[in-house]
């Protein structure tokens, strides 16, 4: 995988950044209801950080593509919904999510951009796991070998 798209799968947002947006939206979840930029902002800073909030972007996304706010653009969200769940390594989703966008907006870079980095990690992980199986069947062919040939000195 080049270079290029393996960091759009591994960018990361700083942590102080994330206290801002995290800050920004809680406040307007104590007024009552925080609006769309402050969610999607929230949702995106979350996507792009460690792991264990990657999820919670995901759901606050799929929320918010959900509702009836006009003022962040659908392919923005729909996007971010992809990133978040290559980032949770749930590509099969993520590409389900991303394939309808691109077939809206096939000169949208950023989106196959984001779909070629998807399809390269499947391929990578694919591979790895072919080796472990691989690595795997062979031991245990040497063992069943090993157990004949003891076998047969006894």
């Amino acid at each position: 995988m080049s270079t290029d798209l393996q960091s759009i799968l591994d960018e990361r947002i700083d942590a102080d950044q994330l206290e801002i947006f995290r800050n920004q939206y809680e406040i307007q979840v104590q007024r009552g209801h925080p609006s769309a930029a402050a969610v999607f902002a929230y949702a995106h800073a979350l996507c792009k950080s460690k792991s264990t909030n990657v999820k919670t972007g995901v759901l606050l996304l799929e929320e918010l593509l959900r509702s009836d706010h006009i003022e962040i653009p659908a392919r923005d969200i729909v996007y971010f919904i992809a990133l978040g769940r290559a980032r949770l390594n749930d590509y099969d989703r993520a590409l389900a999510a991303l394939n309808p966008l691109i077939e809206q907006e096939p000169e949208n870079r950023q989106a196959t951009n984001l779909k070629r980095a998807i399809e390269a990690k499947m391929h990578k992980n694919a591979i790895i796991g072919a080796a472990v199986i691989g690595g795997g069947l062979a031991v245990v062919g040497g063992l069943i070998v090993a157990a004949f040939i003891s076998r047969g000195h006894q």
